[in-house]
């Protein structure tokens, strides 16, 4: 354990130099105090697993890189850059597009599929209810329903492939979208003050947005 320690201090250390970055700035960055850094690279604790995902996605690395030595990092060098003109002359071989750009649009398509087979499934049930059961009244409040699905279909792609910093409007779209579908299921009834719910959740939902990243997490260490 001692040795990962001071590997992985050996390395955030020269990663952050090599960035020309204070302690104090990367801290920053990051969200955490300066004396997590220092204790990092100083090897005195390890960040834990989601901090190490963090430090690696800051640097454009792996996680593994970091528990690598000086040796195996030049012994990785010496076998990417033998593999290197292969994998140049394939990439030559297709179109010129910036990096992460195909990953994020394939992801983009994959979300926007994902929400819209929640409107297709309304359509299928509400076709076959209508058919089974022509005097149903209420058939098309499927539709009503299928906007917070499709939410919560939207909150979920987007905190696992996209800045999840922005749940917070999904969440009010489906907060109000379920307010207005539960008013209009039981219009009869006037229950206009259902919206009145709406009010504090709101302002939950934007204090909630407001919240940052414990600094503090390094007591833990």
């Amino acid at each position: 354990m001692d040795d990962w320690k001071q590997t992985v201090a050996g390395n955030l250390a020269a990663l952050r130099k090599a960035r020309q970055l204070t302690q104090a700035q990367l801290a920053e960055q990051l969200h955490y105090s300066d004396k997590a850094v220092s204790k990092w690279e100083r090897g005195e604790s390890l960040p834990d697993l989601a901090v190490m995902k963090q430090l690696a996605d800051f640097y454009g690395i792996l996680i593994d890189d970091l528990l690598l030595t000086p040796e195996q990092q030049s012994e990785k060098q010496a076998a990417q850059q033998t593999t290197a003109p292969a994998l140049q002359s394939e990439e030559d071989s297709l179109p010129n597009e910036p990096q992460g750009h195909s990953k994020k649009h394939n992801r983009l398509i994959i979300a926007g599929m994902a929400a819209l087979l929640v409107w297709l499934i309304a359509s299928m049930i509400f076709v076959i209810l209508d058919a089974a059961v022509p005097e149903l009244r209420y058939g098309s409040f499927l539709f009503l329903y299928a906007l917070p699905v499709m939410e919560v279909v939207c909150l979920v792609f987007n905190s696992i492939w996209f800045n999840s910093r922005h749940n917070y409007i999904i969440i009010s779209v489906l907060l109000w979208s379920l307010l207005g579908a539960l008013f209009l299921t039981l219009y009869q009834y006037r229950i206009w003050k259902l919206f009145l719910i709406g009010i504090p959740a709101q302002l939950i939902i934007i204090l909630w947005s407001r919240l940052r990243p414990n600094r503090d997490k390094q007591k833990k260490s």
